[in-house]
């Protein structure tokens, strides 16, 4: 019997849609690194901005707002969902929107402080680079665990309450009960206005025995045990005033992330690099095999 020559007209449609789609995902990901360039060079723009004051009464995003619609295992949404007035479902005029750094003045209301984790540390703030670095390339030692310390702020004025996410605490500290820098005085905080996670379908359910600890960063539970139900309080991670991050850990916790860090992209343009340079590389390999099994059986 004579082998096959060639491919049928089905190989060749599959094999040439499998090139076609490599291709095209190694064009889409080249298209993202240049975006995301972009993106950072806009982002370290803001960043590198003389903080401003922050607006009186801001609230939380329309997205965020949005959150106490969205059916999940939370135990605060399946108590109650939320529903917010017409215009705040339209969007709010006194959003903050980017990275710029502002400032706020006020106090702590210590006596509604929570704990969310438990979690690694923020990037940077232990380590630049290692387990304690908070990052992927810290290799494969585990990172340390504890909890973010969010609690509400009064600013001065009646300016409004937000809630400050004042940094991490390691676990033994919450597990011994070891105190940690809770200041009383007015004080003027600089920090970047952040936003809480999106409620998902697998979101776990917050524990019932600790009412001060939840699993992550759900908007309507820390509304709740906040007491800043209803005023969609703006979320406002604190950072660190020092360039020195080894005066920072020694002060103790909580440990603050620095302004830049907490303007890191999760998916840096190297990675969308990587990613373009691996889909090239599939499809030119699909075309060379695609090539190879047509030609079997011609030559002579």
């Amino acid at each position: 019997m004579t082998a096959p020559s060639g491919l049928s007209a089905t190989g060749k449609i599959f094999f040439s849609s499998l090139c076609a789609s490599t291709f095209g995902l190694g064009c889409w990901q080249a298209q993202r690194y240049f975006e995301k360039i972009e993106q950072v060079k806009q982002r370290e723009e803001e960043l590198s901005q003389d903080p401003v004051e922050l607006g009186k009464n801001v609230v939380c995003t329309r997205e965020e707002m949005s959150y106490g619609n969205i059916n999940t295992n939370s135990s605060s949404q399946q108590q109650q969902q939320k529903q917010y007035p017409p215009d705040e479902q339209k969007g709010n005029s006194n959003e903050h929107k980017g990275y710029r750094p502002v400032y706020v003045q006020g106090r702590f209301r210590h006596q509604d402080e929570i704990l969310i984790g438990p979690r690694g540390p923020p990037l940077g703030a232990l380590s630049a680079s290692g387990p304690n670095s908070g990052r992927s390339s810290g290799g494969m030692a585990s990172s340390p665990q504890g909890y973010y310390c969010l609690t509400p702020f009064e600013r001065r004025n009646g300016m409004g309450t937000i809630i400050v996410n004042r940094g991490w605490i390691p676990r033994s500290h919450v597990q011994e009960n070891t105190a940690w820098s809770r200041p009383n005085d007015e004080m003027v905080l600089v920090g970047i206005v952040s936003k809480t996670e999106q409620p998902r379908l697998f979101s776990p359910v917050h524990s019932a025995k600790d009412p001060k600890q939840l699993l992550w960063f759900d908007r309507n539970a820390i509304e709740e045990k906040t007491k800043t139900a209803g005023s969609h309080p703006v979320l406002l991670t604190e950072v660190r005033n020092t360039s020195d991050q080894s005066k920072e850990v020694a002060n103790g916790p909580p440990f603050k992330p620095s302004k830049e860090s907490v303007g890191e992209f999760k998916v840096t343009p190297a990675t969308h690099a990587g990613y373009a340079v691996t889909w090239f590389g599939l499809s030119g390999a699909g075309i060379l095999m695609t090539r190879k099994l047509m030609m079997r059986g011609r030559g002579g």
